[in-house]
């Protein structure tokens, strides 16, 4: 594939200056990926912090813009706007192409457009031909439903909490209101057949290609549906069970997808290039405006009336069209001097089908809402709300990422608008009181994403936390419940778990830490914190578990509607860095369930009363990564160090030996020195597999090394795998030989996949029978009590092998 060089050379033959390519400019090469959403990408401001700044540049390395970030003050206080979070986003996509010097090497983004759509149109992740003859089941383990942790030990039993899935989209069937769709940012769709009672996930195997910004259904055939991911649109007419593709060479990201009611062969999406319009259900499209469009409505009644808004000159446009799409022009009468900042959004109502509503997110973190009346062919329009008000107290929050507008198709008097928090008006707009998210009555994840308002008085809103739905208007919480019943989309940061008790924790993005067990059934607690790669089972003791955000450990209750069962003392924790991708570990010593080693700094600390007290066991020159300990001789030690690779001891960790051959030049240099996962041999402490692993900075593909003189010496493995490679693990065969398992991460159009091999064998097989396309492996493990693997995902889900152990 070719990369950025040659791109950069082909806007030179055509005549733009480089200037033209490395200056300032809004939208740049990188926001052409298909996995960002440049329609989240805020106006250019002169205060912004230098980091920010460089997001309007091209190129910029990816390590030098990370350590600004790292070292900004709006690192150090979380601080949320429309700039970090675009900043968020972009950092997750361009990863994926980043060198080990921290240069972005793009590939030509036209052929990057053609391999995805020729792997959309296959449908399929299992292109490997050599699969084993016994090869398991994946199947979804968790979170299948999120509770509220009983802290007050409450004699009532805690309800389900909305802190599972970051849901971007959502739409309801209007032929049939039990029949919903929810599109997550992580790249999945699910669906609800009951109400949202409970919630099924669609097309595991399916390349979305992103975030699920925007889902429309049919207006008469709940069958047929469309969504847009990944600078694509895409038509299911199955219920969303299989899907295809359907633009070409000319790409865009729909943030709204609007379907005439009147005329459901005509589609309308609004995108960060413009408006594009397809009359013949989604088979073609057309771009009738060539500027950023944020929202998109149709006439409630004439549908060949249409409203958009959009920028022109750094200023909020609205634009009509009354032929049906086929031209747009900017409105009379509307307000031209409010600067554009961070996005908009419209709204129209049957119940008055002569108004609009926008809001618009302006300068200096304020948003506007406005409404315009048609009177007798002239539009006149009012401020009925300025943010940061008494009147309406939200501010612009993370910008058009999270901001949604909608009125009652029944009652035009009742309006809701919010950013991080949402707002509902009774009074047609004038007055706004807080419903949930920062503020307000209802148990709400702040960072509001999405709205559906129903004619029978149903409201559906999505957040960064899952699906809520009220009855009754927001007006009771008795009407209100936390819709994310087998809800998959999580985000895990964090994994470990137990070995004689069935215990699962993770710290995930958006959602704070969770735990799991097996006598919870389905229930899921949410533990608390923010967005750590966090969470640790301590063995031998029941129940006991620690996360770094937290302080201390905790001792989960014995049921899921229990009390926790009180605090312990745990201060050490592992380096976790690249948001978990790369990580060091704490493991417990094979015999001795209270002795502990972590790798914290350039430390490998020991503790022998269950991490009370811990002492310093080895400094080594860099900070210690992933490292391990033989069961068959615990004396043996294994560890990986930044930039030097892998040392080891033979005498529990008292005295280590270099052994830099793993990272010599045959097999890519110190480079590879802390970006290392492996595993021992069962029967054999000198018997070692490591898998150079791609972390989450950097689209490392790797290789998998095996050494039998205690890493000495080193014999290539790979074979037949060309993949991004995550992790490794081993276990005894039946024959009591080893048994490699290798898993590998979803990039740059590459399907994610495990594989293993028998010792005798020279191939890889491959087991991804029912295992998702997309997976991005945190880290994989096995459960030996229950004979199974496990794998916590970053960008997915988590896993669990329905066999695993015994193949």
């Amino acid at each position: 594939m070719k990369t950025a060089k040659i791109v950069v050379l082909y806007f030179v033959t055509m005549g733009i200056s480089l200037s033209g390519i490395y200056g300032q400019q809004h939208f740049t090469l990188y926001d052409e990926l298909p996995c960002i959403q440049s329609s989240v990408k805020p106006e250019f401001r002169e205060d912004f912090p230098d980091w920010a700044k460089m997001l309007y540049t091209c190129p910029v390395n990816f390590f030098a813009l990370e350590k600004a970030y790292q070292n900004s003050e709006e690192k150090k206080f979380n601080t949320k706007s429309a700039i970090t979070r675009y900043y968020k986003i972009w950092r997750k996509c361009v990863q994926s192409f980043v060198d080990k010097n921290g240069e972005i090497v793009l590939p030509e983004i036209i052929n990057l457009h053609q391999l995805q759509k020729e792997a959309q149109e296959k449908s399929t992740s299992n292109t490997f031909s050599q699969k084993g003859n016994n090869d398991p089941k994946w199947s979804f383990l968790g979170p299948k439903q999120t509770f509220w942790l009983n802290e007050s030990n409450d004699p009532a039993a805690p309800a389900s909490c909305p802190w599972q899935v970051n849901v971007y989209s959502i739409d309801v069937a209007s032929k049939d209101n039990r029949t919903i769709y929810v599109g997550t940012e992580t790249g999945f769709l699910n669906k609800s057949t009951d109400n949202g009672k409970s919630w099924n996930l669609l097309a595991p195997h399916y390349f979305f290609g992103g975030g699920l910004t925007a889902i429309a259904i049919h207006p008469e055939d709940n069958q047929m549906l469309y969504v847009s991911s990944g600078n694509q649109i895409h038509k299911s007419e199955d219920g969303g069970n299989t899907w295809m593709p359907k633009l070409g060479n000319e790409r865009f990201a729909a943030d709204r997808l609007r379907i005439d009611k009147n005329n459901p062969a005509f589609l309308y999406a609004a995108s960060s290039k413009g408006i594009y319009v397809s009359k013949d259900a989604g088979e073609t499209w057309v771009k009738k405006w060539s500027q950023p469009t944020w929202d998109i409505r149709i006439h409630p009644v004439q549908s060949d009336i249409v409203y958009a808004i959009t920028a022109v000159g750094s200023f909020f446009r609205l634009l009509t069209s009354s032929d049906g799409g086929d031209t747009f022009a900017p409105a009379d009468h509307f307000p031209a001097n409010i600067p554009s900042s961070d996005g908009a959004m419209l709204a129209v109502t049957p119940a008055d089908p002569d108004i609009v509503m926008a809001v618009l997110l302006s300068s200096n973190d304020t948003p506007y809402l406005l409404k315009g009346e048609n009177l007798s062919g002239v539009w006149q329009w009012n401020t009925l709300a300025t943010g940061r008000t008494s009147n309406l107290r939200m501010d612009n929050g993370q910008g058009y990422f999270d901001l949604v507008l909608d009125i009652s198709p029944v009652q035009k008097n009742i309006v809701y608008v919010g950013t991080t928090t949402l707002y509902k008006s009774t009074n047609g707009g004038g007055f706004f009181t807080a419903v949930g998210g920062y503020e307000g009555n209802f148990p709400i994840h702040p960072d509001i994403q999405d709205i559906k308002m129903l004619d029978n008085g149903d409201v559906w809103v999505t957040t960064d936390g899952g699906v809520n739905y009220s009855t009754d208007q927001f007006v009771s919480l008795n009407q209100y419940t936390a819709s994310v019943n087998g809800l998959v989309g999580s985000d895990f940061w964090g994994f470990d778990q137990g070995w004689n008790e069935d215990i699962v924790v993770g710290g995930r993005y958006h959602n704070g830490n969770t735990g799991m067990a097996d006598f919870y059934g389905d229930k899921a607690l949410r533990m608390g914190g923010a967005e750590s790669p966090t969470g640790w089972v301590l063995q031998g003791k029941s129940r006991h578990v620690a996360f770094d955000d937290l302080g201390n450990g905790w001792v989960l209750p014995k049921k899921a509607e229990g009390k926790p069962e009180g605090r312990f003392i745990f201060s050490k924790y592992p380096n976790m860095d690249e948001y978990g991708g790369r990580r060091s570990n704490l493991i417990h010593h094979p015999v001795y369930f209270g002795t502990l080693y972590v790798g914290e700094g350039n430390t490998l600390w020991k503790s022998e009363d269950s991490g009370i007290n811990w002492e310093m066991l080895y400094v080594f020159p860099e900070r210690v990564m992933y490292f391990t300990i033989s069961h068959k001789n615990p004396d043996f030690m294994y560890v990986d160090v930044t930039g030097f690779g892998i040392y080891k001891s033979e005498d529990g960790g008292n005295t280590f030996v270099h052994k830099p051959a793993s990272v010599g030049p045959a097999f890519g240099g110190s480079f590879w020195g802390g970006k290392l996962h492996f595993d021992l041999s069962p029967g054999d402490p000198n018997t070692l597999y490591v898998c150079q692993q791609n972390g989450t900075w950097s689209a490392d593909t790797g290789r998998v090394l095996k050494s039998t003189d205690g890493g000495n010496t080193w014999d290539n493995i790979t074979n037949n795998v060309s993949a991004y490679l995550k992790s490794i693990l081993v276990q005894p065969g039946a024959d009591g030989k080893d048994i490699v398992y290798l898993f590998t991460n979803a990039r740059n159009l590459l399907g994610s996949n495990v594989y293993y091999r028998k010792a005798d064998d020279v191939s890889w097989l491959v087991m991804n029978t029912e295992y998702p396309a997309g997976m991005y492996v945190n880290i994989p493990k096995i459960f030996y009590r229950d004979s199974k693997i496990r794998v916590a995902r970053q960008c997915r889900r988590l896993g669990t092998s329905a066999y695993g152990y015994c193949l």
